[in-house]
């Protein structure tokens, strides 16, 4: 690994070049526990709030929110008295013009007040702001005067969102109200199904962050080793897809044949939103374990012929929904293109997260349906598996190691078979089941090869047995894929098409 700054190109680097760390960096380990904070942990050190969680659970789910571990979190009791005050400052934010200057000042006291207080102080708070903010749908609507009473109904509910969202924009327009907001929302989605009175509310704010996060607004940058090292720490805390382990892990993933670009809003311009990690690669990438292998040489851009895009992160949970994942990717080709103006090969080396809990619910009768006889015919011959075995028995099987050469063949085989069903076939209300899939192919991507054994973490194996795929962007291709994908015949490669 080279100590120089990363440029945007380097062709006169060999490919004998070896990314070894120099000494001093292989072992210096990254201030992250081996254990991943969670979102809301995350967030509160954004915010200045390190060790108080509020927007999610650890890896095992718990994070001691109440003091006993169960992730619980119970409203601190707010007196009348309290609540009464609380009403009326809320009151005076939804009413007032934006231009009021009482009306914004307590708006900013409300934010420093939600920001500064514990989980169970913050769900209280968020009571009181559920039940102001409610609209009234459950007018009486029976007898002679239903019709005026549907016509109130309608208007009062107009009124409420239209202070609503005064009320959101009056937050907006305070220094640090935009991330104040993206904080709000994942603490609302989070509490949405104990506060109904959160959905209207929520809903409006989705709507808003659809605009104020238009990707025109955003700007695409390159994060390189020589970026601040607040934002690589957060790089290396935000990664959802390969958990990076190290500073030297990190540094390998932004080496000179790496790239690595996110999306800012110049509202936040130390917070990435998303982020996307590229390999230049000889040839599309089979596993990932090759591409994260801080041992292997430096490759010769100046002979790379692909680009592959092996992990994704999304880092606000509190902008769910909001769509600017397709257009990071366009964005970036049309980047390397500059720099790489012979490149012309654009891939993922993609997880296939839903595969598993997919094959474990399917019966025998269903698996024999989408293995086909011919396939069927040769698990007939597997000793180690039951006649008629179920999915769950297959993934089962599909994860064990054996020593026959034969017989991990016929899992190679039944297992991409498996996959390229799940990705190609398997739909939910008319898009494709697997959500990176969806997205991927929502882009104007093809399913181009399914790659076994290409994650042997515990991770890749929880999720697909091991699995990954790789997803071709041809850009000439992408609008005619995504319209095949509307006729509900998604873009395949020959490989892929083979094994269905």
């Amino acid at each position: 690994m080279k100590d120089e700054p990363i440029v945007s190109a380097m062709p006169t680097i060999s490919a004998s070049v070896s990314r070894t760390a120099p000494e001093g960096v292989a072992q210096v380990s990254a201030p992250v526990p081996s254990t991943k904070p969670s979102l809301g942990e995350r967030l509160g050190q954004w915010f200045g709030r390190a060790g108080r969680s509020g927007g999610g659970a650890s890896k095992d789910g718990k994070d001691g929110k109440d003091g006993k571990g169960d992730g619980t979190v119970v409203a601190a009791p707010l007196s009348a008295r309290a609540q009464s005050a609380l009403r009326r400052q809320l009151m005076q934010c939804l009413s007032a013009r934006l231009t009021d200057s009482a009306a914004n000042d307590a708006a900013r006291d409300f934010m420093a007040r939600y920001l500064a207080a514990p989980a169970a102080q913050q769900l209280a708070l968020l009571t009181v702001v559920a039940d102001v903010c409610a609209s009234d749908g459950d007018a009486n609507t029976d007898g002679k005067d239903g019709k005026d009473a549907r016509r109130a109904a309608t208007g009062l509910a107009g009124a409420l969102g239209s202070a609503r969202v005064r009320f959101l924009k009056r937050f907006n327009a305070l220094p640090d109200g935009l991330p104040f907001l993206v904080r709000w929302r994942s603490d609302m989605l989070q509490y949405r199904a104990t506060l109904p009175g959160l959905a209207s509310l929520e809903e409006d704010l989705g709507s808003l962050f659809s605009t104020w996060f238009d990707v025109g607004l955003l700007e695409l940058r390159p994060i390189t080793w020589d970026s601040p090292a607040s934002l690589l720490e957060k790089l290396m805390r935000y990664e959802a897809v390969h958990e990076i382990s190290s500073w030297a892990d990190l540094r390998n993933r932004l080496d000179s044949d790496r790239r690595c670009y996110a999306f800012f809003h110049p509202r936040m311009p130390r917070e990435p939103l998303i982020f996307v990690e590229v390999a230049f690669v000889p040839e599309m990438a089979a596993d990932v374990h090759s591409l994260l292998d801080e041992k292997a040489p430096l490759e010769d851009l100046r002979r790379v012929r692909w680009a592959i895009f092996y992990s994704i992160s999304n880092t606000q949970p509190g902008l769910r929904g909001v769509s600017f994942g397709n257009f990071l990717l366009k964005r970036v080709i049309d980047e390397l293109h500059v720099d790489f103006p012979k490149l012309r090969n654009f891939a993922t080396l993609s997880p296939i997260p839903g595969f598993n809990d997919w094959l474990r619910q399917l019966p025998a009768a269903a698996l024999a349906e989408v293995l086909g006889p011919k396939r069927v015919k040769l698990l007939a011959q597997e000793p180690s598996l039951a006649n008629e075995a179920s999915g769950a028995q297959m993934m089962a099987w599909l994860q064990t190691s054996p020593e026959r050469k034969g017989v991990q063949a016929l899992q190679r085989a039944l297992g991409e078979s498996l996959a390229a069903h799940y990705l190609a076939r398997e739909t939910v209300r008319g898009q494709p089941r697997d959500p990176v899939a969806r997205f991927h192919l929502g882009n104007g991507a093809r399913v181009e090869r399914i790659n076994w054994h290409a994650d042997l973490s515990r991770k890749g194996a929880k999720q697909s047995c091991g699995m990954m795929v790789n997803y071709r962007y041809a850009p000439d291709e992408l609008d005619a894929n995504l319209q095949r994908l509307i006729d509900g015949e998604p873009a395949l490669g020959r490989a892929v098409a083979r094994l269905l």
